[in-house]
C-alpha cells in the first residue's frame, strides 16, 4: 500500500507537474496556477505517448518495452523542465480564498467521492478497460480481443488511439488493475482537471472580480451533476464514463482548447510578448490535439477544425494572420502521425 501511494504521487502528481511547469512559465502570471501545470503537465504527458506509442506499435514492441521507453523520456523531460522552470514556482498565483471558492471545492471534492461507487457497465467500457486489462496483463497493444482475451490480429479501427494502454500504463506504474486505476484513481484525477480548465476559463471571463469565477465553477458543478439528460451529454460521460476517451476529449481537451482561444485573444501585445504568446500556444494547441488523439481516434476530426476556426475568428479581431499560420502548423504532427499510420497499417 505505501508502494502504491509513493510511485502514485511520483506519476500521477511529480511527473505531470515537471512536464508542464517550464511551459506554463511563457504564461502571463495571473493565469500561471498549480492546477493548470497540473492540467498541461498531463495534456503533454498524454502528447508524448502518442508520439512514442506509433513507433512501438510500429516496429511490434510490446507494452512492457513501451512503458520502459516512455518511462524514461517522460522522467528525463519532467526533470529537465522542473530544472528549466523551477525558478517561475515563487510566481505562480493561487486562487483567492473566499465562500464561493470553498463551495466550488465542496461540490468538486463530493463528486471525487460519489464516483467511487459508482458501477459503470456498457460496451465501451468493455473494450477500453477490456484493452487496458490486455495489455497489462497480456504484453500486448490492440492484437487480443478486448471482450474475449483471444488473439486477433492489430485492430487497425482502434490502434491509432491508445488511450486503454495509457491507462494500463498508469495502471503499471502505480502497480494497481486497471478497472482499480480508471474507476477509482484516473477517474478523480480527469474530473479534478476537469474543473481546473472551467476554473480557468471563468477567471479569464470574469478577470476583474474573482469571485464570479468561482461562481462560474460552481454552475458548471451543478449542470455537470444535473446534466443527464440525454446519454450524450457531456455531463452525462463526464461522471458515468469519467476515464473513457470520448469522455477526456469532450472534458477536458475541448475545454482547454477554448481556454487557450480565450487567452489567446484576451490581451493585445507587441513585439517579444506576442511572438512567446503565439509560441505557447501552438506548442499547447499542437500537444492538446495529439492527446486528443491519444484517448479516442474522434481527436482527429474534433480538435484541429476547432483550433483553426477559432484562430481565424482570433485573426479577423486583431487584424493578424499570424494565429491561423501558428494553429496551422500545431495541426501539422496530428496530420503526419494519422497519414503514417494510414500509410503504415
Amino acid at each position: 500500500m505505501i508502494l502504491n501511494v509513493v510511485l502514485g504521487i511520483l506519476w500521477l502528481i511529480a511527473v505531470p507537474f515537471g512536464l508542464g511547469i517550464f511551459p506554463c512559465s511563457y504564461l502571463q502570471k495571473k493565469y500561471r496556477s498549480p492546477g493548470m501545470i497540473f492540467v498541461v503537465g498531463y495534456l503533454i504527458m498524454m502528447a508524448l505517448f502518442e508520439c512514442e506509442y506509433l513507433p512501438a506499435l510500429f516496429f511490434k514492441a510490446d507494452f512492457r518495452t513501451l512503458c520502459l521507453i516512455f518511462r524514461l523520456s517522460a522522467g528525463f523531460l519532467s526533470f529537465s523542465f522542473l530544472l528549466l522552470g523551477w525558478r517561475d514556482i515563487k510566481s505562480l498565483t493561487f486562487p483567492k480564498i473566499h465562500p464561493l471558492f470553498i463551495v466550488f471545492i465542496i461540490l468538486v471534492v463530493l463528486q471525487c467521492v460519489a464516483r467511487w461507487f459508482q458501477g459503470v457497465t456498457d460496451g465501451d467500457d468493455a473494450f477500453f478497460l477490456g484493452t487496458a486489462v490486455n495489455s497489462y496483463f497480456g504484453n500486448s497493444m490492440y492484437v487480443l480481443d478486448p471482450y474475449t482475451g483471444f488473439e486477433t490480429g492489430l485492430d487497425v479501427r482502434h490502434a491509432i488511439s491508445p488511450g486503454g494502454v495509457f491507462l494500463a500504463f498508469l495502471s503499471d506504474c502505480i502497480k494497481l488493475h486497471p478497472a482499480i486505476t480508471a474507476h477509482i484513481v484516473y477517474a478523480d484525477i480527469l474530473l479534478i482537471l476537469h474543473y481546473i480548465v472551467y476554473y480557468g476559463i471563468g477567471r479569464i471571463l470574469f478577470e476583474k472580480k474573482e469571485e464570479n469565477a468561482a461562481l462560474f465553477a460552481c454552475f458548471i458543478c451543478v449542470f455537470d451533476v444535473f446534466g443527464n439528460v440525454s446519454f450524450f451529454t457531456g455531463a452525462t460521460f463526464l461522471l458515468t464514463r469519467t476515464w473513457q476517451g470520448k469522455s477526456v476529449i469532450a472534458n477536458l481537451c475541448i475545454p482547454f482548447a477554448f481556454w487557450l482561444l480565450l487567452l489567446l485573444v484576451k490581451e493585445e501585445e507587441t513585439g517579444k510578448q506576442w511572438r512567446q504568446k503565439r509560441l505557447i500556444y501552438g506548442i499547447l494547441s499542437a500537444c492538446t490535439m495529439l492527446a486528443a488523439l491519444t484517448n479516442a481516434t474522434t481527436g482527429v476530426l474534433l480538435l484541429p477544425p476547432m483550433f483553426l476556426i477559432g484562430s481565424a475568428a482570433v485573426a479577423i479581431a486583431r487584424k493578424k494572420i499570424s494565429p491561423v499560420v501558428v494553429s496551422m502548423i500545431a495541426v501539422l504532427p496530428v496530420g503526419i502521425l494519422a497519414l503514417l499510420y494510414k500509410i503504415c497499417f
